[in-house]
């Protein structure tokens, strides 16, 4: 098990820094049988335009592409991601469970652009959260 400690000494190996979230609701979708798939819901750990980490109760290899769905609920609506891929860069065992660490694949179009809105939206909400603590 990682302790705190630890996880902080960890090499970073992200491009950019991954934001808290305010209400984000996301779901992978996984293979239930030889032909069958459903989706799962996953708790987000925490997110950038480039990716994400969460804990789910289905186990990942490092590699496997996976689709997900991702819903931000703000004040004034929602931004949702209705399906997109990303493959599975690690995982590590820390108190909520098994933590994933996934990379969005395909950044184009309509999906690229929701993922910057919901970053974007991540950032400002963060830096208004640490403005308060001081």
């Amino acid at each position: 098990m990682i302790t705190h400690h630890q996880e902080i000494q960890m090499t970073e190996r992200r491009r950019r820094e991954r934001l808290p979230f305010i209400q984000m609701d996301a779901r992978v979708q996984v293979r239930k049988g030889f032909m069958s798939k459903e989706w799962v819901n996953v708790q987000v750990m925490d997110f950038s335009s480039l990716g994400m980490a969460f804990v789910g109760d289905h186990e990942f290899d490092e590699g496997q592409r996976v689709q997900f769905s991702l819903n931000l609920a703000t004040e004034v609506g929602n931004i949702t991601v209705e399906q997109a891929s990303a493959t599975i860069r690690n995982s590590r065992v820390g108190d909520e469970g098994t933590i994933f660490g996934v990379e969005f694949q395909d950044l184009k179009g309509p999906v690229a652009s929701s993922l910057e809105r919901i970053e974007n939206i991540l950032s400002r909400y963060n830096r208004v959260t640490e403005r308060m603590q001081t």
